[in-house]
């Protein structure tokens, strides 16, 4: 025989839950609202195991979203650590999905990087990022000493070590020649000349420097010069100059490229100079330094270095030649 039995409410009520929740149903009229998605890194600067980096880069971290500035901040390390001015070396751009590290002083050379944003890095929403996400970088070699060449630039030494000499000019005329001399207070001058005469001569004087130069900052070339008498006969454009310097130097891409420049205290008597020519007052000691930084393109590496003379006669002095960087 059947009796019917009768529960209480709250077991009916926790049995139906048991029901719905089994049958994959939903007590609720909709959905629960979906967890937000949890901020990541999405790119970086400089790039994981990217190479030559300037010591006077900045960091920077890209993210999926706008992030808590503070958390941001704390989450990330960076080993070696670098020197960090707050809040100056924090910047946040693109509504604070961007973070930018300027270091107050320039990173150390030829050192790897190691930068880790922690997973406590959370977004303006509050929510953090799901793992640690972290990369590293190397910076530049250290440049060559500033001054370091060429060699015996001042020609201290009375020798012109490290340079080759040369001179051409006709069978039987005469030929220019070099000397160190004391030139009022400069004690160690070059004195590159050639005595008057009817045919026509020349020389140079060249060094090879191939050094590598940095991909930023200043890079100049200098020195000092004297034009004394310089021919017996006028000049033609182009060809005989008391002084050209000429710069060899290669670019970026391995491409061979040339810096010259020539100076006259008289102007030719047939067409006017060359572009690159300059006047110089004679008998005076004249400097001159060139910015080759702004060379286009930029200088890579320095090849070579080279003066030359040419003409019926000359009379040149050289001295303190550098190249700085």
């Amino acid at each position: 025989m059947l009796r019917s039995v009768r529960f209480p409410a709250a077991t009916v009520c926790l049995l139906m839950l048991l029901l719905t929740l089994t049958c994959g149903g939903s007590l609720l009229a909709g959905d629960a609202a979906p967890r937000p998605e949890p901020p990541r890194v999405v790119q970086v600067y400089p790039s994981d195991g990217m190479q030559h980096v300037p010591v006077d880069t900045a960091i920077h971290i890209v993210f999926s979203e706008p992030m808590d500035e503070t958390a941001a901040i704390q989450s990330v390390t960076i080993s070696p650590a670098p020197q960090l001015v707050y809040p100056s070396s924090w910047q946040f751009l693109n509504n604070r999905a961007i973070m930018v590290i300027v270091p107050a002083k320039p990173l150390r050379y030829s050192t790897t990087y190691k930068v880790v944003v922690s997973r406590s890095a959370r977004d303006s929403q509050g929510t953090e990022m799901q793992q640690d996400y972290s990369w590293s970088f190397t910076t530049a070699k250290s440049p060559p000493a500033p001054v370091a060449v060429p060699s015996n630039g001042g020609f201290a030494t009375g020798d012109l070590t490290g340079w080759t000499w040369k001179h051409d000019e006709a069978g039987g005329a005469r030929a220019a020649s070099w000397s160190v001399v004391a030139e009022g207070e400069r004690k160690h001058v070059l004195k590159i000349s050639r005595p008057p005469t009817f045919e026509m001569g020349s020389c140079s004087l060249e060094q090879r420097i191939d050094a590598e130069l940095p991909a930023f900052g200043l890079v100049f070339l200098s020195f000092d010069m004297r034009l004394d008498d310089y021919t017996l006969k006028e000049y033609t454009t182009g060809s005989t100059y008391p002084l050209k310097v000429i710069l060899t130097y290669l670019d970026r891409d391995g491409v061979e490229h040339s810096f010259v420049r020539a100076y006259y205290f008289h102007l030719p008597s047939d067409g006017g100079v060359d572009s690159f020519a300059e006047f110089v007052e004679l008998g005076r000691w004249t400097s001159r330094s060139y910015n080759l930084s702004t060379l286009v393109p930029r200088p890579a590496l320095l090849k070579s270095l080279r003066f030359e003379c040419s003409g019926w006669a000359w009379t040149t002095l050289l001295d303190d030649i550098k190249l700085v960087w």
